[in-house]
C-alpha cells in the first residue's frame, strides 16, 4: 500500500514539475513580449510552406506563436532580409500581425517598405542592393517607382507577384506590402486581393511573432466551427500533439516505475540482510 502511495506522489510531483516549467516559461515570455497577450493561435493556413502538412520552424494552422510588441524588436522586410541574411519562420524578413477594420488580425510576411512621395510615386531604397528580379511598367527609379511593380521568384515558394502602385489601389499611406507564405492560397499581395486596401504602416502593426510553439493551438482551432476545416491542411499536427502529451505522461510513468522498482529492491536487500543477521 505504501508503494502505491509513493507511486501516486511521484506522478503528482511529475505533473507539478511540468506545470511549474510551463508557468515559468509563460512568465519569461510575458516579460519579453511587452504585451498583455504574449501568445497568439494561428487560425488559418496562409503561412504554411506545405499545403497539406505542418512543419516545425514554419507557422502552420494550430501553431501558437510568441509575439512581441513592435517597438521591442527590429522589423526587416523580405527584401532587406535577402541582403542582411535575416530570416524568420523559414524565409527572409519578419512576419507581422496587423490589424484590419472590423476583421480578425492577419499574420503575414512583410515583403518591402514603400514610402509615398506624394506625387503618385513611391520610394523603395531597400531595392538598391536587392539581387532578386523585379521590374515596373512605369518608372524604375527606386526613388520614384510607378506603374505596376512585379517580383519574380519571390520567397521560398518562387512566386511571381504583381501590384499596381496607383494610390487608388494601395492608398497613399507609406508601409509594407505583405504576403502570406502559402504557395497555393496566397499568390498575390494582400493589397492586391480582398484582404486589405492599403499598405501596412507601423501604426497598423499589432505585434511581431518571434517564436513558434508547434501544434499547441490545435484544440482551439477545432473548437471554432468556422475554422475547424483548416485542420485538414495539417493532419499530422493532431497526431503530433497527441504524441507530445503521450511522451510527457510516458516519461512521468517511467519515472514512477523506476522509483517503485528501486523501493522494492531496497526492501528486498534489507530483508536479505536481516535474514543473514539472524
Amino acid at each position: 500500500m505504501g508503494l502505491v502511495n509513493v507511486g501516486t506522489k511521484i506522478i503528482f510531483i511529475g505533473i507539478g514539475l511540468v506545470a511549474l516549467v510551463m508557468a515559468a516559461g509563460y512568465v519569461a515570455i510575458y516579460n519579453a513580449s511587452g504585451l498583455d497577450s504574449p501568445l497568439s493561435v494561428v487560425m488559418s493556413s496562409s503561412m504554411q510552406h506545405e499545403y497539406d502538412r505542418s512543419a516545425i520552424g514554419v507557422i502552420d494552422t494550430g501553431d501558437v506563436v510568441v509575439v512581441q510588441e513592435p517597438s521591442r524588436t527590429e522589423i526587416q522586410s523580405y527584401v532587406e532580409g535577402t541582403v542582411s541574411g535575416f530570416k524568420t519562420f523559414g524565409d527572409y524578413g519578419s512576419v507581422i500581425i496587423y490589424n484590419r477594420d472590423n476583421s480578425n488580425p492577419v499574420i503575414h510576411r512583410a515583403i518591402i517598405w514603400l514610402e509615398y512621395n506624394g506625387n503618385r510615386t513611391w520610394s523603395a531604397p531597400s531595392l538598391q542592393n536587392y539581387e532578386g528580379k523585379w521590374e515596373t511598367t512605369g518608372s524604375s527609379d527606386i526613388r520614384a517607382l510607378s506603374g505596376t511593380l512585379t517580383f519574380h521568384d519571390l520567397t521560398v515558394a518562387k512566386k511571381t507577384v504583381s501590384i499596381s502602385l496607383d494610390p487608388k489601389v494601395i492608398g497613399r499611406q507609406s508601409g509594407y506590402l505583405t504576403l502570406g507564405d502559402n504557395p497555393v492560397t496566397n499568390t498575390q499581395f494582400d493589397q492586391a486581393g480582398n484582404i486589405i486596401d492599403h499598405l501596412i504602416g507601423t501604426q497598423d502593426i499589432k505585434s511581431v511573432p518571434i517564436m513558434e510553439l508547434p501544434w499547441l493551438g490545435v484544440v482551439k482551432v477545432y473548437l471554432d466551427e468556422n475554422k475547424r476545416s483548416f485542420l485538414t491542411f495539417v493532419p499530422n499536427s493532431i497526431v503530433s500533439i497527441v504524441m507530445l502529451f503521450g511522451m510527457i505522461f510516458t516519461l512521468i510513468y517511467c519515472c514512477d516505475v523506476f522509483y517503485r522498482r528501486k523501493q522494492v529492491k531496497e526492501k528486498e536487500l534489507k530483508y536479505e540482510q536481516l535474514n543473514r543477521f539472524y
